[in-house]
């Protein structure tokens, strides 16, 4: 199948017709103060309005909500991820919890479970990420997260 290819003047036109032209995002060297400027003189003066209320990622546990909550800020990431990214395996594909880029630019997948314990039956995700931990180690560091009784969590890299 051939990719398509659009000029400019195409593409534009595509995204003023399906009412995009408005979102899309400019890349380039433009300072923060040039997109304040330019967002302030869209507003003509008005105050920006800032939403505190943005809705954050739609976690499937408790568990990594409360790990997102407590261990991430303290990890000593740069930026974090949730769900980000999709390896495909053997045994079918797999999506690590959370991606962390960290401060030397490597990045680090987390797998975040309450306890393994409930995994024992079918394809687990223990089993999933040991198996991306090998496949794809060129990629990053691989760990699982579980919370300690008592409080904490443990950290375990993945090889």
């Amino acid at each position: 199948m051939a990719g398509m290819s659009w000029t400019e003047e195409q593409y534009q036109l595509y995204l003023k017709r399906t009412g995009q032209e408005k979102a899309r995002h400019k890349v380039g060297a433009q300072t923060v103060k040039e997109i304040l400027a330019e967002v302030a003189a869209a507003n003509r003066g008005q105050p920006m309005q800032v939403r505190d209320d943005e809705p954050g990622p739609n976690f499937k546990s408790k568990t990594e909500l409360r790990a997102w909550e407590e261990w991430v800020p303290t990890s000593g990431c740069v930026e974090a991820y949730y769900e980000t990214i999709r390896v495909y395996l053997n045994s079918g594909s797999y999506r690590p919890d959370f991606t962390l880029r960290m401060p030397d630019r490597e990045l680090w997948f987390i797998e975040v479970k309450g306890s393994w314990d409930a995994y024992k039956s079918g394809r687990s995700s223990k089993k999933s990420l040991k198996e991306a931990a090998k496949m794809y180690w060129w990629l990053g560091r691989w760990f699982s997260l579980l919370p300690e009784k008592g409080g904490g969590w443990k950290l375990e890299e993945i090889k």
